[in-house]
């Protein structure tokens, strides 16, 4: 057996090409692009929590996105029908977003998707696998997180 720890480095950087190349998440359902199903997502997610509405600012954090981007989704929401925009009474700067009765079944259909989605990863690759590779993927996403090119 090989005692290089590094010997399976170009495997390792393939599979994430692999990844990078993948279209799972770049798929457009409805005619909605992946960015405005997320928004919907959480939208639907938020109303489920027991909240009504949020903002663009809410949104942009949650999103880790720009506001003027949030605001160019919310504005093709608009416009296909699955949001609402309204002012805040106590502070008419500050704008509302809420979900139609459609935004709110096209977050739910989309959720139902992507939840179908994983319990096939768990079916393909069983509990245990599955269990291990949310410990790894967090580790993982960590490094990456505090990893610095300028090292």
């Amino acid at each position: 057996m090989s005692t290089d720890k590094y010997e399976n480095v170009t495997q390792l950087m393939e599979v994430f090409q692999r990844f990078a190349k993948a279209d799972w998440r770049k798929k457009t359902i409805d005619g909605l692009k992946p960015s405005e199903i997320r928004v919907l997502v959480r939208l639907k997610n938020n109303l489920d929590n027991g909240g009504a509405s949020m903002t663009v600012s809410e949104l942009s954090k949650i999103l880790q996105v720009t506001s003027p981007t949030v605001t160019q989704m919310i504005n093709s929401l608009l416009a296909s029908g699955h949001v609402n925009r309204s002012a805040d009474p106590s502070d008419r700067r500050i704008t509302e977003i809420t979900l139609t009765d459609k935004g709110s079944r096209f977050a739910e259909k989309a959720l139902e998707r992507y939840h179908a989605l994983f319990k096939g990863v768990i079916d393909r690759l069983g509990k245990e696998q599955s269990d291990q590779l949310i410990v790894t993927l967090n580790q993982l996403f960590d490094y990456l997180e505090s990893y610095s090119y300028n090292e």
